[in-house]
């Protein structure tokens, strides 16, 4: 294959999530994106949401303002650093500058290819997000994935500002949405790790394999990917990890509400709901640099925690029949293997395998059946087919 053009030197790909900045809720990103640079020697550019936002699809929250914050990761693991209003140069010690924005997963990617870095991305990445979104009844409701279909809906793209012109994206930008699969609590810090490289290394076959949709008789670039790696270490040794090709299993959710007499919303997700994540309140942003919370109203520090959720007696307000958030889903995250479809998303994590499902940015799968991809060489595809990494 020709080698895929950049704006650089060295592809920059946009790296955004739905988990926020470092912290307890999000585990992932950090390291991440160190290995793409070290690995890669991609130019990894961060911006994501300045706290938790999970299960909003693709929305966009249009009656709010977006105020922007410049975070300066510090440490092994980017929990500690500056959170300032204006950008500033790195001091010692200082990862990188990320960009924080009190939007939606879906807002940062469109803010940031158009009003931040217009003319340079090469690629948006999305994740890792800390838990699995195979299937439809998670896919359509993630962050992480809205936040991939945001890119991919964010064409054309403008040129680089010094020549407009240029733009390499008028019909189609390269999205990939990575998610990782919690099997076991606490996620074991070797799972993690190789769970990286997997990611890593299908990042890079993707950038130089771009797929494409078989339409009739016609073809177009694959608009996006997702892809789940699930957190086994076993599963993921190099000498045992495999990752295929999948489509999206069809699955539904049921009731995902209880009533409740509590006075405030924070969601803390038990482990049926498999996904590890608390639901954060939107903060405003903080008015000053710091590298500790700075009390209510401040954007949450990347080691900052959630506030204590009200005990469950809190008096109901006046008037008031309310409902929580309380999904139950052992049933999409534990099914039995042999009620799945092979070559389908949740059957490969099922097999212990990381799969890679090619999607069109609109609320209909790509074609099923065989010949529904093809690599970009050409060959077509079936599902549950092995990737050569």
């Amino acid at each position: 294959m020709s080698a895929r053009r950049t704006y650089g030197k060295r592809p920059r790909v946009l790296l955004t999530n739905d988990d926020g900045p470092p912290s307890s809720s999000s585990p992932n990103i950090f390291a991440f994106s160190k290995l793409l640079q070290e690995k890669l020697g991609w130019d990894v550019r961060v911006v994501v949401p300045d706290c938790q936002k999970s299960w909003v699809g693709k929305a966009y929250a249009i009656s709010d303002i977006i105020n922007a914050s410049y975070f300066y990761p510090r440490g092994p693991d980017g929990l500690e650093g500056d959170i300032c209003e204006a950008p500033r140069p790195l001091k010692e010690g200082e990862e990188a500058e990320w960009i924080l924005l009190s939007g939606t997963p879906a807002t940062c990617s469109n803010i940031a290819l158009h009003n931040l870095y217009p003319g340079e991305i090469d690629m948006v990445i999305s994740g890792p997000n800390h838990g699995r979104n195979s299937s439809t009844a998670f896919s359509l409701s993630s962050g992480t994935i809205g936040a991939a279909l945001a890119g991919s809906m964010s064409v054309p793209l403008p040129g680089h500002p010094s020549d407009p012109s240029t733009s390499h994206h008028e019909h189609h930008i390269p999205n990939i949405a990575i998610s990782y699969g919690v099997v076991a609590r606490p996620c074991p810090p070797p799972a993690t790790k190789l769970a990286h490289e997997v990611a890593v290394d299908i990042c890079d076959h993707l950038w130089s394999n771009w797929g494409t949709e078989v339409v009739g008789s016609s073809k177009r670039p694959t608009q996006l990917y997702t892809v789940n790696i699930p957190l086994v270490e076993d599963w993921l040794l190099r000498e045992k990890r495999k990752t295929v090709y999948a489509q999206m299993w069809r699955s539904s959710y049921g009731s995902l509400f209880k009533a409740t007499t509590a006075i405030k919303g924070d969601y803390v997700p038990s482990s049926d709901m498999g996904q590890n994540k608390p639901q954060l309140v939107s903060a405003a942003p903080s008015t000053h640099t710091t590298s500790k919370p700075a009390g209510p109203g401040a954007i949450p520090t990347p080691s900052s925690t959630p506030a204590p959720p009200p005990p469950a007696t809190a008096a109901p307000a006046a008037g008031g029949l309310k409902f929580k958030f309380a999904p139950s889903m052992s049933h999409l995250l534990n099914p039995p293997i042999e009620s799945l479809p092979t070559g389908s998303d949740a059957w490969a994590f099922a097999k212990g395998y990381s799969s890679v499902v090619p999607l069109r940015a609109e609320f209909a799968g790509m074609q099923e059946g065989p010949g529904w991809f093809e690599d970009a060489e050409g060959q077509k595809i079936e599902a549950g087919q092995a990737l050569p990494i």
